[in-house]
């Protein structure tokens, strides 16, 4: 990999003119050292995300219910599910290497190699799952906004989308920079969606990461087009 890419692991604005294709193989090569490397980071947006599930859905209730993480990584959110009492979580990441890594822990039923972006994947079912979690994948280079299209149309109505986002990605990431709130927010106006927005201090995320937001959004129709 070339230093540029090595770079844009923690540079997320070098990602800009990566294609999919260099992004997945960026992760693959991260693979091996990616857990030391965000632990050492602090990273938390997976216990954040995991105990807002456990906050809104009853222990009795999680072995039957259907999540599918996105950008699954090495597994982290699996592990803090598994931990939790959810028993049916599925893996979403481009990244092999990183799917491979995440086998290993016994935490996930299915691996699913491909991006969560417009394209449907066609291993999904619509209305399949009951909760679409995402900590780290709403960043330059992974989750587009118009991967909600695709993540209405897997979650069942009444489910929702769980997603974590440092602040500063919504302020300057070219893909999110005045596109995914007026998103959000015109997505609720139709009806689409209601929204949950817990702010997350300075730290929360991860040690540098900023203050940021976790999202739930609880989805109440099968498919939704938009333009954006």
């Amino acid at each position: 990999m070339s230093q540029h890419h090595k770079e844009a692991r923690f540079n997320p604005k070098l990602r800009t003119d990566m294609t999919p294709q260099q992004i997945a193989e960026m992760f693959d090569d991260f693979a091996d050292d990616y857990d030391e490397e965000v632990l050492e980071k602090g990273l938390r947006a997976h216990e954040l995300v995991g105990d807002f599930l456990a906050t809104t859905y009853p222990e009795s209730d999680r072995s039957s219910l259907k999540v599918l993480d996105v950008g699954a990584g090495t597994g982290f959110v699996g592990l803090k599910l598994k931990a939790l009492g959810f028993t049916y979580v599925d893996a979403l990441d481009p990244a092999q290497k990183m799917l491979d890594v995440a086998k290993t822990r016994n935490v996930y039923r299915r691996l699913i190699c491909a991006f969560m972006d417009k394209n449907r994947v066609e291993e999904i079912e619509t209305d399949f799952y009951d909760c679409i979690t995402a900590t780290a994948a709403f960043n330059e280079g992974l989750v587009p906004c118009n991967a909600f299209a695709q993540m209405i149309r897997i979650v069942k109505p009444g489910g929702r989308i769980v997603f974590t986002i440092p602040q500063k990605n919504i302020n300057n990431a070219v893909e999110y920079r005045d596109r995914l709130l007026p998103l959000i927010d015109k997505l609720a106006a139709e009806g689409a969606w209601e929204v949950t927005a817990i702010p997350l201090a300075d730290g929360q995320l991860a040690k540098s990461l900023g203050p940021g937001i976790l999202y739930s959004l609880k989805v109440n129709v099968s498919e939704k087009y938009f333009e954006i």
